[in-house]
């Protein structure tokens, strides 16, 4: 027990001054006095005192078991008794003081952990406190971080009693559920849905930082406020018309802003401990989300480059004219020349075309009629209940809409196109048929030129039959070596000698038993994709001739052969015509390759480097063709030739046309001043012949020379001098 639990108790019962004041009056009047005068009084006083005693040490231990910390404080304000419960911070101050210390010593004792300026604040703040004992809570922490809750009263005679209690517990359990509460905003900070939570009037409790992002920076102060519509009505059960179970979805209408399409889920009305309702919406957007997926459910349907309907999109809408009563048109379009101006101009500009060219067909189109995209620079149009007699007219709003030319990046292209038609149901009662006769009618629309429209007719199946049986004949005749060269001769006119000639191919078929014309043998190799394999056959047959006759003064001392777009667009032919020329012994200036004339508008810039790497090699190149279709001399000086073969349009009005003439004496002058030499190609007449020398041009070819033959005929084969000579022996 400290000094201070033993001091005396300040105020002492009057009962016990009166016994004491007795006591000393018997003694004065001696001792029977005493003794009579004392002796009943005295065993009053001594049961009372136990019973006082007694009393006392019940307080003091119940003040000893209590958990609060009790202390008095003198009106001096010292420290006259205190339980002994202080804590360890607090136990350790007293014993470091003086008995019976100031308030102040103690406290100054208690806070030394604090900084000087703040120790003295709340030293001060505290003797305020325990100046005003009004019984106010207030809350200490001590040096250890224990905290207590402390109440002080002032007693009748002017000391303070303080009573406190540890509430260090509790405080730990509000800073974790601070802490816990924290957490709790954070991830509803960061949460990616907006949290609102709403009153019973659906005014606005609480909102998260993403909902107020939601509303454009400020949450609104309700629901009804808010612009948030849901998209379809919900269960009415629900609070505020919400479905009570699942998420629904809603549009939120912003002002300046687009449109939010939001998913909300609400929870079932929540009432709180004084008995108010409310509700908590979840709001995730789903505006993203619902574009993509628009998107993907265009993209399915449309083709991504123009916005046009895509191949499946078009298929049902065949599907659905064949059945249709009413029938309808199906035109098939396919760009002229568009591979070239991709080639020659790039993607972007191909890309740019094809999106032009989509956008000007709508315009020609009714609503109800659907233009889709097939696929490359193929469009089609489905229009519906159209009559057979209105299919020339709708054709012929199409090339109009397609017809002016076009500038994208500085480039002025020509946009024109080859339209086959079909009409339902007259030319198909299944879309696949009706597809199939539009095809046939497109393909017929290229073959005859170009920019051109064909109705489907039945003699186009025949026709394409007929095809289909030659690709299959050409595929077997290659294999089984039926084709071969004719040869026709290119003669000096000046010098009256050969000086080269051109192969051609012939094919004698089998199996249907006639000749085939080129007109008809390449596009059936074209088509068979057998031009590679073609071309390849011409130049190892060329080589083999070319090797057998050695430096035989009749043989030409040059052999042209074509070769096709398609075999000199490959990287490695010209390294392959280099190999096959050194193994069978032949040098490259025997040679010719002939490029045929439209490669300098179509194909240039795809071929340029195989073009090059023939002249590295050594073989020599011509143009054929010329000035019968879209080159001129500027795209001859952008070819690496050294021939120009004129075409048998020019030729053909020699001698009498002067505009002929005219072309001819300009070609032959410019083509001389780059070193080029000019071959007249088609002559049949000696005036061709005479009109061509006078111009200066002395190399003609064509009927008046002679007509394609055998290279027999051309050069005959050696006798066989070995067997003469054995023959002039025997």
């Amino acid at each position: 027990m400290s000094q201070y639990q033993r001091l005396s108790l300040p105020m002492v019962p009057l009962g016990a001054i009166l016994v004491a004041a007795a006591m000393l009056l018997a003694a004065s009047l001696g001792a029977p006095a005493w003794h009579g005068l004392v002796a009943l009084p005295m065993a009053g006083f001594a049961w009372w005192q136990a019973g006082l005693w007694h009393e006392l040490r019940l307080r003091r231990a119940a003040m000893e078991v209590t958990p609060y910390r009790t202390a008095i404080y003198g009106r001096d304000q010292r420290l006259v008794w205190h339980n002994g419960r202080a804590g360890r911070v607090l136990s350790e101050a007293l014993a470091s003081l003086p008995p019976r210390p100031r308030l102040e010593q103690v406290l100054k004792a208690a806070l030394w952990h604090l900084p000087p300026a703040e120790r003295e604040a709340e030293i001060s703040r505290r003797l305020v406190l325990h100046e005003n004992a009004d019984g106010e809570a207030a809350e200490l922490q001590d040096a250890a971080g224990h905290w207590t809750r402390q109440r002080k009263r002032r007693l009748p005679g002017g000391q303070v009693a303080s009573f406190a209690i540890d509430i260090s517990h509790v405080k730990q359990g509000e800073a974790a559920l601070a802490e816990s509460g924290a957490r709790l905003r954070s991830l509803l900070e960061v949460a990616p849905v907006g949290i609102w939570q709403l009153d019973a009037e659906g005014r606005t409790v609480f909102a998260n930082g993403h909902l107020t992002h939601l509303f454009g920076g400020e949450a609104p102060v309700s629901l009804s406020a808010s612009g948030l519509v849901l998209a379809q009505a919900g269960d009415a059960d629900g609070p505020f018309g919400f479905p009570r179970a699942g998420e629904s979805e809603a549009v939120l209408a912003r002002p300046d802003r687009p449109a939010l399409r939001l998913l909300v889920a609400a929870s079932p009305w929540i009432r709180s401990e004084e008995g108010a309702m409310g509700c908590v919406l979840s709001l995730l957007d789903m505006t993203p989300l619902k574009a993509a997926q628009e998107r993907l459910e265009h993209l399915a349907e449309h083709d991504p480059l123009t916005g046009l309907a895509n191949r499946a999109t078009f298929h049902a809408g065949l599907e659905a004219m064949v059945v249709d009563p009413k029938g309808g048109l199906l035109l098939l379009i396919d760009l002229d020349h568009f591979k070239s101006a991709n080639d020659r101009y790039g993607h972007g500009v191909g890309d740019a075309l094809l999106v032009e060219a989509a956008r000007r067909l709508r315009e020609v189109v009714r609503p109800s009629d659907i233009v889709s995209r097939l696929g490359g620079d193929e469009f089609a149009i489905l229009a519906f209940g159209a009559l057979p007699e209105t299919a020339q007219t709708l054709a012929g709003r199409v090339r109009e809409v397609l017809s002016p030319r076009l500038v994208i990046e500085g480039a002025e292209l020509p946009v024109t196109a080859s339209i086959g038609i079909a009409c339902a149901p007259e030319h198909g009662g299944e879309g696949e048929a009706l597809l199939r006769a539009a095809d046939l009618a497109l393909y017929e629309a290229k073959a005859q030129g170009r920019n051109t429209v064909i109705l489907f007719e039945p003699g186009l199946r025949e026709r394409a039959e007929q095809r289909a049986e030659l690709r299959e004949a050409f595929a077997e005749a290659l294999e089984a070596g039926e084709l071969e060269l004719h040869l026709q001769p290119q003669q000096d006119t000046e010098r009256q000698e050969m000086i080269g000639a051109e192969a051609l191919i012939r094919w004698n078929s089998r199996r249907l038993g006639r000749w085939i014309s080129p007109a008809e043998l390449l596009p059936a190799a074209s088509e068979a994709g057998l031009m590679p394999a073609l071309d390849r056959f011409v130049l190892r047959e060329a080589i083999r001739m070319i090797a057998g006759w050695g430096d035989r003064p009749d043989a030409p001392r040059v052999l042209g052969i074509n070769i096709s777009v398609t075999t000199l667009h490959e990287p490695a032919f010209a390294e392959e015509v280099a190999e096959v020329l050194a193994l069978a012994g032949v040098a490259p200036h025997r040679l010719e390759i002939e490029i045929p004339e439209d490669l300098a508008i179509r194909d240039l810039p795809g071929v340029a480097r195989t073009l090059a790497a023939l002249r590295v090699v050594g073989v020599p190149l011509s143009l054929d063709d010329f000035g019968g279709g879209h080159s001129g001399l500027p795209h001859v000086v952008r070819l690496p030739v050294q021939r120009l073969k004129l075409d048998r349009s020019i030729v053909a009005g020699l001698p009498d046309d002067p505009k002929s003439y005219a072309v001819l004496r300009a070609t032959v002058a410019l083509a001389r001043s780059m070193g080029i030499e000019v071959i007249g190609e088609g002559v049949e007449t000696q005036g061709q012949a005479f009109a061509l020398r006078r111009a200066g041009c002395n190399i003609i070819q064509g009927y008046l020379v002679a007509k394609p033959m055998p290279v027999e005929e051309l050069v005959p084969p050696l006798p066989d001098y070995g067997v003469e000579r054995l023959r002039a022996s025997a």
